[in-house]
């Protein structure tokens, strides 16, 4: 299989301890979408600063989303029930729907059922990632900062236009914090 990022990439932005890798596991009962289980396991995650992973050495939590939320949260939607827990992203919790491969976000303080999709899929997220890492290293703080930006979110819009759909998504909310020098 073939992917956009490759793994040499995603370690010479974030560096050998800023990528998480997954195991393979080639259980039958796998629930884990094949792609994004070879995607995890031959490119990684990002963990750093800004995209704290859940799947890090010495993590002491569940990964899976259902164990995070006591009845005091309100029901977790039904359909989230055997959804993994990614990581935390722009006051959002990351998660992935390990059957179709898609990734959605849990606003910090929204209700449960409020949450919305943010990406198609784990690489989606992992490009836009990489972008958006590159871009932190490279932006100038001058009057061009928002010409920056808008490039940036081109380039992410071109590979899934979801990451910017809703107004209020995790992607828009960063990139307006960076704008106005927030970031």
């Amino acid at each position: 299989m073939s992917f956009t990022v490759s793994a040499d990439e995603l370690l010479g932005a974030f560096g050998l301890t800023g990528v998480v890798y997954f195991p393979r596991h080639e259980e039958p009962d796998s629930r884990l979408d094949v792609r994004t289980a070879d995607f995890l396991s031959r490119i990684g995650l990002p963990d750093d600063e800004y995209f704290k992973s859940k799947a890090g050495v010495g993590q002491e939590e569940s990964i899976r989303l259902a164990e995070w939320f006591g009845p005091e949260g309100g029901p977790l939607p039904e359909e989230c029930g055997s959804w993994l827990v990614l990581a935390h992203f722009a006051a959002s919790l990351i998660t992935l729907d390990p059957e179709s491969g898609k990734v959605y976000a849990f606003g910090e303080g929204e209700p449960l059922d409020s949450y919305t999709q943010l990406h198609r899929d784990v690489e989606s997220l992992v490009y836009a990632l990489l972008l958006f890492k590159r871009f932190e290293e490279h932006a100038r703080d001058d009057a061009g900062i928002d010409e920056q930006v808008d490039r940036l979110r081109a380039r992410i819009e071109a590979f899934d236009f979801l990451p910017f759909e809703d107004d209020q998504s995790q992607w828009n909310l960063v990139l307006d914090e960076v704008a106005e020098g927030i970031w």
